[in-house]
């Protein structure tokens, strides 16, 4: 049986990651917290949308880390904009980032999810999914 747990928010500056403690106006954590019959996170689904106010170029990549990591943090990419023309002008739909991983997790301990761009292309959000079993 798989699991998802799911993170969303504002990306709040490029070159930093910002962590996402949202969960689409639900009270929860920041943190993940694993569930107890968990050994793995076996996918990654993850979704940004930006609103162009500014023209640019940007990649997106998120960061695990947390006790929950039985071998430490770990940062993918899974997206990239470019921006040229104004907001009206340049609007896109980005199809969510799929992947399978084999990343090992600790039960019942916590995985922190952020998420960072490396160009400011104006207000930026971002959701991530972890799939795990």
């Amino acid at each position: 049986m798989a699991y998802y747990r799911t993170r969303e928010g504002d990306i709040t500056a490029a070159d930093s990651f910002t962590v996402l403690s949202s969960l689409y106006g639900q009270s929860t954590t920041a943190s993940v917290q694993l569930p107890s019959n968990t050994g793995r996170i076996v996918g990654i689904i993850a979704s940004f949308a930006t609103d162009d106010a500014a023209n640019a170029a940007s990649t997106y990549c998120m960061k695990l880390e947390g006790d929950g990591l039985s071998q430490g943090s770990e940062i993918i990419t899974f997206g990239a904009v470019t921006t040229v023309g104004t907001a009206a002008s340049s609007g896109q739909t980005n199809v969510p980032f799929q992947a399978t991983v084999d990343i090992p997790i600790v039960a019942n301990n916590q995985v922190s999810i952020s998420v960072a761009m490396n160009g400011d292309t104006g207000s930026c959000v971002a959701s991530v999914t972890l799939v795990l079993q």
